[in-house]
């Protein structure tokens, strides 16, 4: 097990090498200024997720400063750690040192291309990946003891990411319906795993019935919007190109699960999430962390299918796999990771493809154009000034990048921003009296904000680097300049809270 461990630690640690030569990227991305200003404000829970992946990002920033490279960093370790569970999987399931390295290449690609942001992706494929090394370490060695680490997998899930939820009903129906497996459920080892889980989620859920099941309202709202707009369309095309030249390797580990009488219960942790996200129309990412027992698996059965061949066979068969695999990782990563220089040719084909890297473009030169239109305010205007951002993109942007600038903490109903309310963290406005007077206000239109207030208008056009064409330089090119709302401003709080 020792060496073992060592050499799929070794290769997994070109995680953490990438993450520290392309760390910072191109800068931050929407979504983690979003983590980042949780992280700085850290509640048993959140709006739009669970609290595991704010409170490792703070760990982070705590410790080394704030750089996205520092705060990518635990997704990089996390996603490290996942890769080595996948090699010792395949070594659970009977595979020796090859088909342990060709599982934790195959899953090399998902891996790289996760950890270049920090999100709860990364978080939630890690309690995946628990959740299945110790059934298959239950199933392998009989040992009931690892259902504890089942239980410990579940519980990192539950932190991070709710879909988990689909796993573990997948799990339990699986359990029931093979007569040889029921056995476990009379285990107390089992129950044990399940009071793990149950106390490490326990403080979330507090949360969540505090706050009337907030993350629920704000899931139904995301996933009609996704439905309507045809993000799930590509659930199933998202599958092959999620997996590319390893979709025949992850095509016969879920065979080999499927006859295997001993590991059957294994399969269950692809086919019952792949047969529920499909039909609450998901979106494809969301199947990624069920990949790691099919790669496991998959390679301990091309070694099976390899053993008693000539030796120039197995070597030719296990290159040309190697050689698939690490195409795969190329191939994907190319269009994940900010790899070309910005303003290039192919840096432009890159953004095209991969909405993700616009998202990384022009945060604090947006908040920089914020500033210059409040140093053109006069006096009056500035004395009891607000900025309202209306998406949490640039409510984080300013949070992080407007002090420098001398910008009061901004306003924004979407998701958590909303529970901070309009008595900002730096201000002397109450959070139930009169807010100010003036806004600068990021991420509307004239006409809707027309609605809202006595007088509004365009102080100027927002500009994004390199002309790149993200939500802010498309769909709300403009940073208004508003005064007075129409009615007062608690009444107003009490009903805007959105969703993004």
């Amino acid at each position: 097990m020792r060496s073992d461990v060592v050499v799929l630690s070794a290769l997994a640690s070109v995680v953490l090498a990438v993450h520290f030569l392309l760390g910072n990227g191109y800068g931050w991305h929407r979504d983690e200024l979003q983590f980042l200003d949780d992280a700085r404000h850290l509640q048993w829970g959140f709006v739009a997720y669970p609290p595991l992946t704010a409170f490792c990002g703070r760990v982070a920033i705590a410790l080394f400063g704030i750089s996205p490279q520092v705060f990518r960093l635990p997704a990089a370790m996390v996603d490290t750690l996942s890769l080595v569970l996948v090699g010792l999987m395949a070594r659970d399931l009977g595979g020796r040192r090859m088909a342990q390295v060709v599982a934790l290449l195959a899953m090399l690609p998902l891996g790289l291309a996760l950890s270049s942001l920090m999100q709860y992706t990364s978080f939630d494929l890690l309690g995946w990946t628990l959740m299945a090394f110790f059934t298959a370490r239950v199933l392998s060695t009989g040992d009931e003891r690892n259902w504890l680490g089942v239980g410990l997998g579940l519980g990192v899930g539950a932190n991070s990411k709710y879909s988990i939820a689909l796993l573990l009903v997948s799990v339990l129906v699986g359990l029931l319906a093979l007569p040889s497996r029921r056995k476990h459920l009379r285990s107390r080892w089992f129950w044990y795993g399940a009071l793990v889980a149950t106390l490490m989620a326990a403080p979330n859920l507090i949360w969540l019935a505090r706050h009337q099941f907030i993350t629920l309202q704000m899931e139904t709202f995301i996933h009609a919007r996704d439905v309507r707009h045809g993000r799930a369309d590509g659930y199933y095309s998202d599958q092959l190109l999620f997996t590319l030249l390893g979709f025949p390797l992850a095509v016969a580990g879920l065979v080999s699960l499927l006859r295997s009488a001993r590991f059957r219960l294994l399969s269950l942790f692809y086919v019952g999430p792949f047969v529920i996200f499909a039909a609450l129309k998901g979106r494809g990412y969301y199947l990624i962390p069920a990949y790691p027992a099919l790669y496991a698996a998959g390679a301990v059965a091309l070694e099976r299918a390899l053993n008693g061949r000539t030796h120039w066979l197995r070597l030719a068969t296990w290159s040309v796999v190697t050689l698939a695999m690490l195409a795969d990782t190329v191939a994907i990563n190319l269009r994940m990771q900010p790899v070309y220089h910005p303003g290039s040719a192919r840096w432009q084909n890159q953004l095209a493809n991969n909405g993700d890297l616009r998202d990384e473009i022009g945060w604090p030169e947006l908040v920089a154009q914020v500033a210059a239109v409040r140093d053109a305010l006069t006096p009056e205007e500035r004395a009891n000034l607000g900025v309202l951002a209306n998406n949490y993109g640039e409510a984080g942007a300013i949070a992080l990048f407007g002090p420098q600038h001398g910008l009061p903490y901004p306003i924004s109903s979407t998701n958590t921003f909303h529970m901070r309310g309009y008595g900002t963290l730096n201000s002397t406005w109450s959070s139930t009296g009169p807010g100010p007077e003036t806004l600068i206000v990021l991420g509307d239109t004239l006409e809707n904000q027309l609605k809202n207030f006595e007088t509004c208008r365009v102080a100027a056009q927002v500009v994004i680097p390199y002309g790149v064409r993200n939500e802010e330089a498309v769909d709300h090119p403009v940073i208004l300049v508003c005064h007075h709302l129409k009615l007062p401003w608690a009444v107003v709080w009490a009903r805007s809270q959105e969703f993004g």
